[in-house]
């Protein structure tokens, strides 16, 4: 079920919203499954391979975008409505994606039947939703904003998207842009009412401040941007179809961003849910979109709330999805002249920037390393007491102006800062996926601004890619020229000969790819799509992966650094009695030609029996004294462990006795 908007409060201001939820709620007891119930089902792609390769490059035109649409669409829905009608249900209405029906729900929801489940992903039943906005009152101006995240467009031509479950008063973001001196258009934002949503009635748990705080932020960084709002029931089968609607409009109308504030920790979200909104995202990537959507509010621990805290680390979905571009949050000051952030989190309230690993997602291939996809990505002011100047209701439901917060603020924050970017590059059409341009950009120091200082209530932030605000915050001048050039993301090092490769290449249609480990290998090829790994066999070498992209004006190239390491680590290991009685001498080295050790475990036994007497570890060469026993004898073993996870032999020291 969707988590009722929580609201945090300022200091100084009413409160006001903090981020939203999307939580999936337990199926219906059997003795409720024998009623009619709603359920939406969600189609299977034709081509779900295709629908993911999509994503590789963002389309090059309209029509490359409508052509990509129709190549994977649904082609099951007729016997899925045969099916449907064939055991009791009744199709209430269908879109290409997506069919609603009401029947015997408990013959869907259980499990598929084996007859349905190569042509329906999920089956999402209609249920109750609680929410929480993350958003909380005080404020930055939309020029101060433009000049800490380097935002030097409009957004004109470009369009945002932002997916609500509650409905608001337009007249807020009206208010906002005449204080702003905003020149707002008529027309220019147009809310959207699905699955018979009322788009002017708020949800009484304000949500409708929520929808201000999303609108205005994107105005603010966007102002001459078009603005999408699309309203749906705060339920499951509400997000289904405001999820599906956004896609199909990405796919036929063309959005640039799309920003979600609504989301939940992914232990609380349903299964089903999750199948249906992932197929929904990935369209949304493949039709040129780039998805931001906001990490929560309560740190590391996804799963509670302010008032409500949870002990559980958890991460919130859709941020965990790897479609999703997912945002953290920082405090902001104005010092010397010039920028600063940190991590937010705020311990006598329990909220902070959402972060952590994923539970339902690997590790995408553009984050280093193995293991659960890491959250965020990118972060964006999101602390209540250096926040947003929003026009909105307050508690009390009274309109006046606030200062906000929260997460679901910077979500919002960074689609407008994207697509004021793009405009400012002569160009309407997205570029979808921005991982590995971001990746790339952290990898060379290139357009971001490293967070380093702070936490989320558990997570440090720290050099590099931190589980409190990801990479950092982007300086949308510097990174916006590297969205047009290709990038390509490799292992820092491998022990394999098939190396796996990312690549990021916004190119016409008809652009032709190449790989290799030179400049005249890569452009010398001639592949039809931007390859996904690259042969490199032979001996232990440092090269590099280079990325050719050919087209009728040249061979553009990228290169990433790669160092072949199939070779194990050696290690020494010394030991010797010391002058004082019972103090051993310890000393260690680890050492490694190809990708470099990373660590080395030593330990210190009786030579007679084995007992471990300690143990530790370090990062390469390092030394100690240690006091053990007298009368025994001991040794010394040291084991070494390089980057690619090669591990050495065991060293061996003489035996000494003190």
């Amino acid at each position: 079920m969707l988590r009722r908007p929580l609201a945090l409060a300022s200091a100084t201001l009413a409160t006001a919203v903090v981020a939203t939820t999307l939580a999936g709620t337990a199926l219906p007891l059997p003795s409720a499954q024998a009623q009619p119930a709603l359920v939406v089902l969600t189609l299977r792609s034709a081509a779900p391979h295709a629908l993911a390769q999509q994503g590789t490059r963002p389309p090059d035109s309209a029509g490359e975008r409508t052509e990509r649409a129709a190549a994977v669409a649904p082609r099951s829905r007729r016997a899925v409505e045969r099916w449907l009608a064939d055991h009791g249900f009744t199709v209430e209405s269908a879109t290409g994606w997506t069919v609603t029906a009401r029947g015997p729900v408990h013959r869907l929801t259980r499990r598929l039947p084996r007859e349905l489940r190569a042509a329906v992903v999920s089956a999402v039943p209609q249920a109750p939703a609680r929410q929480r906005p993350h958003a909380v009152p005080t404020g930055w101006s939309p020029e101060q904003l433009q000049l800490a995240y380097a935002t030097t467009s409009d957004g004109r031509g470009t369009t945002i998207a932002t997916i609500q479950f509650s409905g608001w008063q337009q007249s807020d973001a009206q208010v906002f842009a005449r204080a702003a001196g905003i020149d707002l258009q008529p027309g220019q934002i147009a809310t959207i009412p699905v699955a018979g949503a009322r788009a002017d009635v708020p949800d009484g748990s304000g949500g409708d401040f929520e929808v201000a705080f999303d609108v205005q932020a994107a105005l603010g960084a966007a102002p001459a941007a078009r603005q999408r709002v699309y309203v749906a029931p705060n339920s499951m089968t509400g997000a289904v179809a405001v999820y599906d609607a956004v896609a199909t409009d990405a796919e036929q109308l063309g959005l640039t961003a799309v920003s979600i504030s609504w989301g939940a920790c992914e232990q609380s979200t349903s299964p089903q849910l999750v199948q249906s909104l992932e197929q929904s995202l990935a369209r949304m990537v493949a039709a040129g979109t780039t998805v931001f959507a906001a990490s929560g509010d309560a740190g590391a621990y996804g799963c509670g709330a302010p008032g409500d805290p949870d002990p559980r680390l958890a991460v919130d979905y859709p941020a965990s999805s790897p479609s999703v571009v997912a945002v953290g949050g920082t405090t902001l000051r104005r010092e010397n002249g010039g920028w600063v952030e940190t991590a937010w989190s705020d311990a006598s309230t329990g909220t902070g920037t959402g972060g952590g690993l994923s539970t339902l997602f690997a590790r995408p291939v553009w984050q280093q390393g193995a293991g659960p996809r890491a959250v965020p990505d990118l972060s964006a002011v999101a602390d209540p007491r250096t926040g947003i100047g929003v026009f909105g209701p307050d508690a009390d439901g009274r309109r006046r102006w606030l200062v906000a917060g929260g997460t679901s603020g910077a979500a919002p924050l960074l689609a407008g800062g994207l697509t004021s970017t793009i405009s400012g590059l002569g160009r309407t059409l997205g570029f979808g996926r921005l991982h590995v341009p971001l990746y790339a950009a952290a990898r060379d120091g290139v357009g971001l601004r490293d967070v380093v200082a702070g936490d989320n209530l558990r997570h440090l932030a720290g050099p590099g890619h931190d589980l409190a605000t990801g990479l950092g915050s982007p300086d949308w001048t510097a990174l916006g020229p590297r969205l047009l050039q290709p990038h390509v993301l490799t292992p820092a090092a491998t022990a394999a000969s098939r190396v796996p490769v990312t690549a990021y290449a916004p190119a016409s249609r008809t652009a032709r790819y190449g790989l290799g480990e030179t400049v005249e290998q890569a452009c010398g090829q001639q592949q039809g799509s931007p390859p996904t790994a690259l042969e490199l066999p032979g001996a232990d070498r440092a090269t590099a992966v280079v990325l050719a992209v050919i087209e009728a004006d040249g061979c553009r190239t990228t290169s990433a650094p790669l160092v072949l390491d199939r070779t194990a680590p050696t290690a020494s290991a010394r030991l010797a009695t010391t002058s004082r009685p019972g103090v051993l001498a310890l000393s260690w080295t680890g050492s490694d030609a190809g990708s470099g050790v990373v660590q080395v475990a030593w330990s210190l036994r009786r030579s007679d029996t084995g007992e471990v007497v300690t143990s530790g570890t370090a990062t390469r060469s390092g030394s100690a004294l240690r006091s053990v026993p007298s009368g025994p004898s001991y040794v010394l073993e040291v084991v070494a462990t390089d980057a690619v996870g090669w591990r050495g032999p065991i060293a061996t020291s003489a035996v000494a006795t003190p």
